[in-house]
């Protein structure tokens, strides 16, 4: 199979990280990439250096979008999905980084069983900022869509910087984000939104090359900060919906 993917990389304060961020998605080895960034209304120079990278790789699109909810990344990436030609996305944080074969090994996946797979996740690496030095794998496994909705309620069984998507379920507004409801919290929601639908994430178990940043600066540590525990919240909400 050939078909387009997208890589869309949201951003909000990342001129640490941004330029190794965006040139490891420019330099895929899959030709039929295209790479979207959208900053957040940056306070930094993120938004600068990412027009300097374009003007040497003009394929790079660089857009905007207003930063309306706290820890949400809904606002760029529904800006950059408006943008897009791929037939499935990723959405790389901006300060992560891919192998440069991360989406070839990521199509050969789909292409096994492309009607099937329309949802994918994969183990990520922790890298501690400022040393570089590899914290270890981070990887769910589930065999079923019902041992899933049972591991939701025990927390999120997914890791969300690694999820690949078919632009068919956004377009059907199943893969759909709330951040008006639950904040930085909408990726928790999401999953279960999924399951509602029946869409299962398929669990590879093999680590492909997402490379996963740990620094003191990222909106995690800014969502355990907020007085609302919104984890709770979503789950009380698919609880009584689930009855």
């Amino acid at each position: 199979m050939n078909f387009k993917f997208s890589i869309i990389i949201p951003c909000f304060n990342a001129e640490k990280w941004i330029e190794q961020c965006l040139l490891s998605a420019l330099k895929q080895s899959y030709e039929n990439t295209e790479v979207i960034f959208v900053d957040n209304e940056s306070t930094d120079n993120s938004f600068e250096i990412a027009k300097e990278i374009q003007k040497k790789h003009p394929e790079l699109i660089v857009n905007s979008a207003p930063n309306l909810y706290k820890y949400s990344w809904e606002e760029p990436v529904e800006k950059a999905l408006s943008l897009s030609s791929g037939e499935y996305f990723t959405i790389l944080g901006a300060d992560d980084y891919l192998a440069s074969d991360y989406v070839e090994k990521i199509v050969k996946i789909i292409s096994t069983n492309p009607d099937k797979i329309k949802l994918l996740q994969t183990p990520i690496m922790g890298i501690r900022s400022g040393t570089g030095k590899q914290t270890g794998l981070i990887k769910h496994s589930y065999r079923s869509l019902k041992e899933f909705k049972t591991l939701l309620f025990n927390g999120c069984p997914v890791n969300t910087p690694s999820v690949v998507y078919s632009k068919v379920l956004h377009d059907k507004g199943i893969v759909r984000w709330d951040s008006q409801n639950y904040l930085g919290a909408v990726d928790y929601d999401l999953y279960f939104n999924l399951a509602h639908h029946n869409c299962f994430i398929y669990p590879y178990p093999s680590w492909v090359g997402y490379h996963y940043r740990w620094h003191e600066e990222q909106a995690t540590w800014g969502m355990h900060r907020e007085t609302i525990n919104y984890d709770e919240v979503v789950k009380e909400f698919w609880k009584n919906k689930w009855k």
